[in-house]
């Protein structure tokens, strides 16, 4: 399918200048009397700026515009009467390829399925012809407003917690931590279970009553602000926020990986810490998160296999170029009684240990059962050894540098 654009100019408008950074639209199919109504509504409006008009829908193999680029237009319009079918691969394209821009569905029929279908496209607004330019306006409102949030907007710290192996111990580190950051340091802080199914950060809180989960968060990514998200959380009594994981019933999700990042993106403006449980392995999701991090930590047990997973994944890392320094080694369930000790470890890993939690699994269960991590604060040690970890979030700590590559006996790793 051939397509034709037709770039304008802002125009002169009234009632002031356009502020530095305009909303930029770009029209779709629109037919001549809704073209007339939005340029008009353009003319009058001083934030507003027309950046294209095509004249044809996008095809899965049409060219790439410059406006199909990162970041791309605040809105696009498109014109669902012409050819709906088309219309609708033209929003899922753009929803896709734009992750930021705003789709607006015009058509003259109103029918609830078919507004429901657009929605379901990827269109956060379904504008009836001919244009309410009072509507319009609130809804394209709606879209600044969310863009002058997100740039005014503090930006949190994200941490990762990313198991060497399944049962590691990921997602008591990051229930123990987040509990610990909220009581008793009282700060704004969010975990976040990242599983596809049957995550344990609710069950490990004793948060088992809840309606939404992350995942549903990110389906409904083109909506999403500080109201909705507030009516995804679930709060827990140390005033830890949490985004559980779907249960086991819950049908298998086709999700795009940067629109997990998108809603990360958005929660850390919300949050001073946000606490990524991510499962085993680097999957697309988890790499997602891994980009977006000011640290990752990989949580690991004293054995051979855990430990050449780590430095599997280690290797992965330098080789992406994600920044050494952020990266920590948390060795879980340490005993001075193990078999492979410390300087084993890092030699194996070529990094030095960054934490060491105590082999405590009896005290670990207890605080499980209560659903209060931050429980038996004096007499838990796990408790009391992560406490100055967290402490030490709310400054600048000092990280621990890694030792240079040196050969160990756990040289097996190949690495």
């Amino acid at each position: 399918m051939k397509m034709g654009t037709k770039e304008t100019s802002n125009t002169s408008v009234t009632g002031g200048a356009p502020p530095a950074e305009p909303i930029a639209l770009v029209s779709i199919c629109l037919d001549p009397e809704a073209v007339n109504e939005l340029r008009d509504f353009v003319r009058r409006t001083p934030f507003l700026r027309l950046h294209a008009e095509l004249q044809s829908y996008l095809a899965d193999e049409g060219p790439n515009l410059s406006w199909m680029q990162e970041p791309g237009p605040d809105v696009c319009l498109i014109d669902f009467d012409r050819d709906r079918v088309s219309a609708t691969l033209t929003a899922e394209r753009i929803q896709e390829k734009l992750r930021n821009t705003a789709i607006f569905a015009l058509s003259r029929n109103s029918q609830p399925d078919l507004i429901i279908q657009a929605m379901r496209c990827g269109c956060s607004e379904y504008i009836v012809k001919p244009v309410d330019q009072e509507k319009l306006l609130e809804a394209v409102a709606r879209v600044g407003g969310r863009k002058k949030e997100k740039k005014d907007q503090f930006s949190g710290r994200i941490l990762t917690f990313l198991g060497a192996k399944g049962g590691s111990g990921v997602t008591t580190v990051a229930t123990h931590l987040g509990a610990l950051l909220a009581k008793p340091l009282g700060r704004r802080a969010l975990l976040v279970d990242l599983h596809r199914t049957c995550g344990e950060a609710a069950l490990f809180l004793g948060l088992t009553k809840y309606q939404y989960h992350f995942y549903d968060l990110v389906e409904s990514v083109d909506r999403l602000d500080r109201e909705l998200l507030g009516g995804y959380v679930v709060h827990h009594s140390t005033g830890l926020d949490l985004l559980p994981s779907p249960e086991l019933n819950e049908p298998e999700r086709r999700l795009i990986p940067e629109a997990v990042g998108q809603v990360i993106d958005f929660i850390r403006t919300q949050y001073e810490f946000v606490l990524l449980d991510c499962a085993p392995g680097l999957n697309a999701q988890n790499v997602e998160a891994i980009r977006r991090s000011d640290f990752l930590y990989l949580v690991t047990t004293p054995e051979v296999p855990a430990l050449r997973n780590v430095a599997r994944i280690l290797s992965f890392l330098a080789r992406n170029e994600f920044a050494q320094d952020k990266v920590q080694v948390v060795v879980n369930r340490h005993s001075k009684k193990d078999t492979i000790g410390e300087e084993e470890i890092e030699k194996a890993i070529r990094k030095k240990i960054y934490w060491k939690i105590p082999n405590q699994y009896h005290q670990v269960i207890r605080t499980i059962n209560a659903g209060d991590p931050s429980a038996h604060l004096e007499n838990s040690e796990v408790v009391r050894c992560l406490l100055p970890w967290a402490k030490g979030l709310l400054g600048s700590p000092d990280l621990k540098t890694s030792k240079k590559p040196s050969k160990g006996l756990l040289n097996l790793f190949g690495t």
